[in-house]
């Protein structure tokens, strides 16, 4: 990267060594460009955001179109779904009991064709503003436990 901008900084007439210089802060410079990046394709940015919402508030994430998803706001949206779940430890609990029997009784299915397959028991991963991997963390982690999302959508009764 240093000898990239190396390059386009002295095709420009300007003074510069990449053996000498040093990118100060480098992983928060990656920082700051992915949240201006996410806040960009975010329509409401709740990184900042502490409120709990009620879980009536939410939306259903089964099965949306592409063009559905991107017009829903994707990120606030898994940001919420998060803190909803978070937010007492109540739910918190029920999430972790719907894996647990989901787990002992076949309740989730994947791929083509479906199979049933197992969780593993894990809660979902707040974002932090400090943390520059946080966001990417809660994202992967709601992608992980999807299949509990999908069932209880379905099945009201767990």
């Amino acid at each position: 990267m240093m000898q990239e901008l190396d390059r386009l900084i002295q095709s420009r007439e300007i003074p510069f060594d990449a053996q000498d210089r040093k990118i100060m802060c480098y992983s928060h410079v990656i920082d700051l460009s992915c949240g201006r990046i996410v806040d960009g394709l975010s329509r409401v940015n709740t990184r900042s955001d502490t409120s709990d919402w009620d879980a009536d508030e939410l939306p259903s994430l089964i099965e949306p179109t592409y063009t559905d998803a991107i017009a829903r706001d994707t990120i606030s949206h898994a940001r919420t779904v998060v803190r909803v779940i978070r937010g007492s430890g109540m739910r918190r609990d029920a999430f972790d009991d719907v894996i647990t029997n989901g787990n002992s009784k076949g309740w989730f299915k994947a791929g083509q064709p479906l199979k049933v397959i197992q969780l593993k028991r894990l809660q979902l991963l707040r974002d932090v503003r400090t943390r520059w991997d946080s966001e990417y963390y809660m994202l992967n982690r709601l992608r992980e436990l999807r299949p509990v999302h999908i069932f209880a959508s379905f099945d009201s009764d767990c």
